[in-house]
Formats: C-alpha cells, structure tokens, sequence
C-alpha cells in the first residue's frame, strides 16, 4: 500500500487530469456515495424524470425525501440511464493513476454499455487505459456496501488490483433483502414480476424480497409492518450463518421502520457494524416509498 506522502509525491501528468492516489473509484448516484475527491470518491449523476421536471442524483441521500413526498402525492417516475459523456466527465475528474467504475448489471440497465465506452474515449484522450468498468452482480443497496468496500480502499492508497479483488469477492458475497409497502411501483416497471404474480394491493400484503447475484425473488409475504420486520429478522438467523456482518440498512422514506430492523438484526445476528442510508430514488421509483430492509456481507476478520 502507498502511503500518503508517496502518493502525494506520484505527481505523474497523464492526460487531463493529475494523478495523487493509486485508485479512485466512480459510482453513480445510485450508490448513495457523494463524491469527495479527498477520498478519491466521483460521482456520475443520474436523472429521474418526475412529472415533466428532473430529479438529479448525485448520492445526496438528504435530497432523497422531497422525491418520496412527491411520489406520495402521485407523481410518476421514470428512470433513464446516464450518457457515456457523464461517465466521461467523471472519469477525466478522477485523480487515480488508475480508475474503477462500479455499474449494476447490463441486464438491467445501460449504465455498463455506457461507462465502457467513455473508458475508450478517456484511453483515446490520454493514450493508455487507465479505467476499469466492473460489472458487479447486484444494484440498490447491495451496490452501495460494494462501493463503500472500494471507496475506503481507494482512500487507504490500495492499488486497481486490490480494489477489484475485493469488489469481486464483495460482489458474490452481499445479499439484500427487504420489504415493499405497496406493489403499485414495482407492477409499474414490470422488472420483477417474480415479487407480484398472485398479489394484489387490494389483500395489502407486503411482499419481502431477496436480491442475491443478478436474481430477485419473493421470499416471505407479510400483512404488517411487523410480519415484514419478523420475515427479515428470521431471514437474518436463516442465511447470515451466525458470522460477523458488515450491514447496510435502507429505506424509503421509513426511517422508523429501518431503525426497528436495525434494533432486530442486532438481537439474532452478529453485527460487526451497521450503517443507514435511504434508499436512491433509481431504485425507490420502483419500489415505491415505504420499502425498507438490508444488505450484508461477510465482516474483515481482525480488527477494525
């Protein structure tokens, strides 16, 4: 690993930009990171159509609650996918001798097509490839604990090496689950039928959800709020395996409910350490507002 008066020290012009670190990462809104170049952290915007007007993501998630409210009062959202130029300006903003480019996956979205063409216009620019598009196999939240595993070692000064490494191992090892409130948003987008065929909003049950690799499925029906919490709170015993946890809490404009899901997974699970963030509207226009649950992945063994 570099350390910081090494990095500090590289001062190699390359192109546009002055590299200072070895790695930096850039991820788009949807990974609830705002970006900070003293980290290394950039931040691709992502646009939200809401009713004629933009709602524009950059990973503030204290932005995220006017979105919520306007989806309550019947707005309709429409998700779009970030145009290679957006990548390309992250990526010319990056300070990293080399960079590393988080998407979900291609089947789901364009954002992958996107990212590697703008790596081959930044490598036309600066005559050498210094970007690395990796395709991780979830989206949401899942990819959010992903990117904040790179992000710390980014800002640590580890190498595109060691930063893809773990991004790969984090990727086939998170899991998320959660709870929707209502099946009105995601019947919409008609993505993941798998969670509404044979419900209807009009029983109010609230299906709970897995999303582990590139698949999402219904796990557990709940016709509560607290069902939704014992459904999770049991999935947490049944498939975290009683090894220490790194946790990634989310919600939709339901902090209450994340906040008692937190309280529940620390009382059956071992929770090395925990953090809450709301969930980016990419994702919420499909699930609607009221979704709230978890991802996790296997915690560092050793200290902290």
């Amino acid at each position: 690993m570099l350390a910081h008066d090494d990095r500090d020290d590289v001062g190699l012009r390359t192109g546009l930009v002055t590299t200072t670190r070895a790695c930096a990462l850039v991820v788009d809104g949807g990974a609830a990171l705002t970006e900070d170049s003293s980290r290394g952290v950039f931040v691709v915007p992502v646009r939200i159509g809401l009713d004629g007007s933009d709602f524009i993501d950059m990973g503030e998630t204290k932005s995220y609650s006017g979105f919520y409210a306007r989806l309550r009062a019947g707005a309709v959202a429409s998700t779009s996918t970030p145009a290679p130029g957006e990548y390309l300006d992250a990526f010319r903003r990056s300070d990293g001798a080399e960079v590393v480019c988080l998407t979900i996956p291609a089947k789901w979205s364009g954002m992958y097509d996107a990212a590697t063409l703008a790596a081959e216009l930044l490598a036309q620019e600066e005559g050498r490839n210094r970007v690395r598009v990796v395709e991780t196999q979830t989206a949401a939240v899942g990819l959010a604990l992903i990117a904040r595993v790179a992000a710390e070692l980014c800002a640590q000064g580890e190498d595109a090496d060691t930063v893809v490494a773990a991004i790969r191992q984090a990727s086939d090892e998170v899991r998320m689950y959660g709870s929707l409130a209502t099946l009105t948003y995601v019947a919409r987008s008609g993505r993941v039928p798998a969670l509404i065929a044979g419900i209807s909003n009009t029983l109010h049950i609230r299906p709970v959800f897995r999303m582990q690799g590139a698949e999402t499925g219904r796990v557990a029906l709940a016709r509560t709020t607290t069902g939704a919490l014992e459904a999770l709170q049991r999935i947490a015993v049944e498939q975290l395996d009683g090894v220490p946890q790194r946790v990634l809490l989310f919600h939709a404009d339901a902090a209450d409910e994340a906040a008692a899901l937190g309280t529940r997974l620390s009382a059956v699970s071992r929770v090395a350490s925990c953090e809450t963030v709301a969930l980016s509207p990419i994702a919420g226009a499909y699930t609607g507002p009221g979704a709230f649950g978890f991802a996790a992945i296997p915690a560092p063994e050793g200290p902290a």
